[in-house]
């Protein structure tokens, strides 16, 4: 099937922050009760970089100095006593994991501070669950390293992007290919259950050859997972302020990595994540999600919040500074409350793009009905050989997998789509 432009957008979670808005009296005492008997995840955001990549549109601030990172844990402090404190009783957490930004790019003191920080309030045994740290070549260092092995880190997800040198100045990245192997085999010395690499294709300048090496570089590694992402050129980055765009071929060249993962004994179980270790069934429309710090987002049954959504420095700068003055921790200001209607969309769109699809009989369960007749497209999709109904699953087909970020985006809703217009005429992104 062809497709002029495949990369639409990227749909790791509905609706997106620019669908979200001004929220009143919402009251988070009342909706953590619903953690109770739930399964529930706890994260951490970090939004401190070395520096900001060039492709980065995520919430994280370059070249800040010590003394307001450790007042930003402080802050991370006062936000977690309120949150636990309004906790239910039997609430507990499944995993953790520390994202951002650059969590190592913390000093040793304040990286064991937010460890003790998730055991203190949340009763967080690292021990019992997976804890997933992420991390960036120029902070990955032996000493940091051991205090993720002490804390008990199951899995550690590197930033590599690209093994040439050309492609990591394409990228505007701020490490060498030697830093990033020097950092592999450390992590790799350290023997954690499970390590990533990330890996981008769609580079300006990349070609077939070029990307098949960073494939072999990677895989010499014996990485557990590997990440590959296509490039966005996304609003407010450097790279859209330079004028880069991705190059044609970006299509054929996640085929190739998808066949030549494959044939290495890794499985694509997204359009995005392979790996060597079979996963079970996994039913991911429901769980919780409680963030502590400023960008990450919480998710609490219907109720999705955060911080306001911004890229640029000066204005994530503003927003930090608010989160670090805030008192109140226990109101959900800004956000999206989820009516049925989305509700479906959002459990329809997370198991599509995964391998398993949609377990039919659940989503009975729990909608009252058929999914293809919720969702026409899905229909749709079958005729053109992109995805397959059985009698227990609707899913992807192998080319419906490849065209996830065309596909997944059919299934936002108008008054989603309309927020999210409205938002990047605001924010200057759509002219």
């Amino acid at each position: 099937m062809y497709v002029e432009n495949p990369y639409i957008q990227y749909m790791y979670s509905y609706p997106h922050k620019t669908a979200y808005h001004t929220l009143e009296n919402i009251d988070l005492k009342k909706y953590l009760q619903k953690l109770a008997g739930r399964e529930n995840s706890l994260y951490f955001h970090i939004p401190f970089c070395q520096y900001k990549c060039g492709y980065c549109n995520l919430f994280s601030v370059a070249g800040q100095p010590e003394q307001l990172i450790s007042e930003y844990v402080d802050t991370m402090e006062r936000q977690a006593v309120q949150l636990s404190g309004a906790l239910p009783e039997g609430a507990a957490f499944s995993d953790l994991t520390f994202g951002g930004g650059t969590p190592l790019l913390l000093s040793v003191p304040l990286l064991r501070r937010v460890f003790n920080i998730a055991r203190k309030y949340f009763h967080f045994i690292s021990d019992a669950v997976p804890v997933v740290v992420e991390t960036s070549p120029n902070q990955t260092t032996w000493e940091k390293l051991s205090v993720l092995k002490e804390e008990g880190v199951s899995r550690i997800s590197i930033g590599v992007q690209s093994f040439q040198e050309k492609e990591l100045a394409a990228l505007h990245r701020f490490h060498n290919v030697d830093s990033a192997k020097q950092a592999l085999h450390l992590i790799r010395q350290m023997d954690f259950e499970c390590t990533n690499i990330d890996l981008i294709y769609g580079i300006p300048g990349q070609t077939m050859e070029s990307l098949s090496d960073s494939l072999k570089q990677a895989l010499t590694f014996e990485p557990e997972e590997i990440f590959i992402y296509p490039l966005y050129v996304k609003p407010d980055t450097y790279l859209c302020r330079e004028g880069v765009r991705r190059p044609e071929g970006t299509l054929q060249m996640y085929r190739y990595v998808r066949d030549y993962l494959k044939k290495a004994g890794y499985h694509p179980y997204s359009m995005r994540r392979f790996a060597k270790k079979k996963n079970p069934e996994s039913l991911c429309g429901f769980g919780n999600t409680i963030s502590i710090g400023c960008g990450g987002r919480s998710y609490i049954d219907n109720l999705h919040f955060c911080s306001p959504y911004a890229v640029r420095q000066e204005h994530c700068m503003s927003i930090l500074a608010e989160y670090m003055g805030q008192t109140d921790f226990l109101q959900a200001v800004h956000g999206f409350l989820l009516p049925p209607e989305e509700q479906k969309r959002r459990y329809a769109i997370r198991h599509l793009l995964f391998d398993t699809g949609i377990n039919r009989k659940d989503y009975q369960k729990h909608f009252g009905g058929e999914a293809q007749k919720d969702f026409p497209e899905i229909i749709e999709w079958e005729q053109a050989g992109l995805a397959a109904i059985t009698a227990e699953h609707i899913a992807l087909t192998e080319e419906g997998f490849a065209l996830s970020d065309y596909l997944g985006p059919q299934l936002i809703s108008d008054d989603i789509r309309k927020r999210m217009y409205d938002t990047g005429i605001q924010k200057g992104w759509i002219k």
